[in-house]
Parts: structure tokens; C-alpha cells; sequence
């Protein structure tokens, strides 16, 4: 008698599955935690509303005490690239 378990007997392999073919149209996924995601964006917006309100109330603190009338130079739009000025920065 042999000595060890019992092979069992070898088990056929399944046929692979063939691809599920794209179906038209956008996939969305709405999020887990869509709530927590709404209380994100409104702290984000009120912290955005403070800070601007916060500037304009230095700026008119500023302006008010200067004799001369205070000019602020605004950021250019990062979206926006300007097509007029020059890109090199070399004068000849």
C-alpha cells in the first residue's frame, strides 16, 4: 500500500469568458460621499469671499491714507495667455 493523501482528479479548465462589448454613452459615478463633498466646496467658497473681502478692506484702508490715489495690478489669467506681447524677452 502507498504511503500519503489521495490526488483527487484534475479538474477541467473553464473556457475564458468572452469581452463584454462598450456600450454608448458617459459613465458617471457618483460619489461615496457626496455630502462631505458639498461641505468641501462651501468652505472653499467661503474661504475665497473672505479672503477677497478681506483685500478690498486693506485697499481702502491704504488708499484713504495715501495722498495719491493707490493703483492695484491684477494677476493675469492663468487660463488666458496674452497673443500681443513678446514671448522671447530679448530687445535688439
Amino acid at each position: 500500500m502507498a504511503q500519503g493523501a489521495v490526488k483527487g482528479k484534475a479538474k477541467p479548465k473553464k473556457p475564458a469568458k468572452k469581452p463584454v462589448p462598450m456600450r454608448k454613452g458617459g459613465r458617471v459615478i457618483a460619489p461615496k460621499k457626496s455630502r462631505l463633498i458639498h461641505q468641501q466646496k462651501l468652505k472653499k467658497n467661503l474661504e475665497v469671499e473672505i479672503r477677497k473681502k478681506i483685500e478690498h478692506d486693506v485697499t481702502q484702508k491704504a488708499s484713504s491714507n495715501m495722498p495719491k490715489k493707490l493703483a492695484l495690478l491684477k494677476a493675469p489669467d492663468q487660463g488666458k495667455k496674452d497673443k500681443g506681447g513678446v514671448a522671447g524677452g530679448s530687445k535688439a
